[in-house]
């Protein structure tokens, strides 16, 4: 064959093998939420994973320099705040954007924190090998029933929130703020390959505090999930698009919770039968802490009531807050009392703002992802 020819068929060879390599569709997954979705761990309890065997291989996963894990390869998010009535002020449009690490929460300072996007993405990039693009939404203290209630909810009794908004101004916002980065993906992740395009290939939900509180049937939470199951997948064009639940674990597990049920409920639907599954997350709560915290409560309501047996209820439970901090040093081991430092940043309500709760939390949401996949994949 004459040398022409044996270099343009070369050429036409590398030329199909970049076409090949390119072919696969950037992954775009959405999270979404209220404020645990947000994320309040902070960084600094990072450190708590190196000091138990069940958590000591993620510790080393995130690749931590100087006490700050490193950002995932290939994977990007960008995350939307605000835009919103809040407290008689109109909020502007919050856009943060970049490679993935923690920082995505609000809180960019030296306290930075996260959420469970964190370890998703870490856990999804080491399974797929190939970029990643997370577009996450979510607003603090809001509700399913009313807030993020999508179109086939039906109507609600109130056509404002208690900030202003319209009933259902969130989903909206959601579907608004995916639909513009969809628009140009390439804007939010500089590997992005215009001629493979893009794939929406699941959602995260993860959400229900506000919901828990409130006062009206359990079961309607269930039937309104499954409604913005249904309508974020008509109005994203994604109708088997996985769809993850992380069910409420605020407290660690409870067998008889009606509102967890509630919860876990869509995913037992026939019709969400492989692409819908519930995570619950109480299985996450870290009890190691909780032991810890209990003995030092318990030493302080010792205290309090041989001063004043007559203590009781609200009073009590005040007072043991307050004295069980000055009693640490006395009770706890110095191996206790660094463990309750470093473990904990936030209340009980915000997963302890603990990077083992939210990192676990995280890597099951991607579990959970990855073996749905392997039903809805495309043959």
């Amino acid at each position: 064959m004459p040398r022409t020819r044996i270099a343009l068929a070369i050429a036409v060879l590398a030329t199909m093998s970049t076409v090949l390599a390119g072919e696969k569709p950037m992954k775009v997954y959405i999270m979404a939420g209220q404020s645990n979705m947000e994320g309040k761990a902070q960084v600094r309890t990072i450190a708590r994973l190196n000091m138990t065997d069940d958590a000591k291989q993620m510790y080393q996963d995130m690749n931590v320099k100087d006490g700050l894990p490193s950002a995932v390869k290939d994977t990007y998010c960008v995350y939307f705040n605000g835009g919103d009535k809040h407290r008689g002020k109109e909020r502007p449009v919050s856009v943060q954007k970049g490679p993935l690490k923690p920082g995505f929460s609000g809180e960019t300072t030296e306290k930075t924190s996260f959420g469970p996007e964190y370890t998703f993405g870490l856990y999804m990039h080491k399974h797929l090998q190939s970029p990643i693009l997370i577009i996450k939404t979510a607003w603090g203290g809001r509700d399913l029933v009313q807030q993020f209630r999508s179109p086939s909810g039906g109507e609600y009794e109130k056509d404002k929130d208690r900030f202003g908004n319209p009933t259902g101004y969130y989903y909206g916002q959601i579907i608004k703020h995916v639909k513009s980065v969809l628009a140009d993906p390439g804007k939010y992740h500089p590997g992005y390959d215009k001629s493979a395009g893009y794939e929406i290939a699941g959602f995260v939900w993860f959400q229900g505090f506000n919901d828990m509180i409130q006062r009206y049937p359990k079961e309607e939470y269930g039937r309104l999930l499954a409604c913005f199951i249904r309508d974020i997948r008509k109005d994203l064009n994604a109708p088997k698009m996985p769809f993850v639940i992380g069910v409420m674990g605020i407290g660690g597990i409870r067998k008889d919770d009606s509102f967890r049920k509630a919860q876990e409920a869509p995913a037992a639907l026939p019709e969400f039968k492989g692409n819908v599954a519930a995570v619950r997350t109480g299985q996450f709560w870290d009890m190691e802490l909780v032991r810890i915290q209990n003995k030092l409560n318990e030493a302080a309501k010792k205290e309090l009531l041989a001063k004043n047996p007559k203590l009781g209820g609200r009073s009590l439970s005040k007072a043991i807050g307050k004295a069980a901090k000055s009693m640490a040093p006395k009770v706890l081991t110095p191996e206790e009392a660094k463990f309750l430092t470093v473990a904990t940043s936030n209340a009980a309500y915000h997963y302890m703002g603990s990077a083992y709760i939210y990192g676990r939390i995280g890597k099951a949401f991607a579990d959970a992802m990855i073996e749905m996949s392997k039903t809805t994949a495309a043959p």
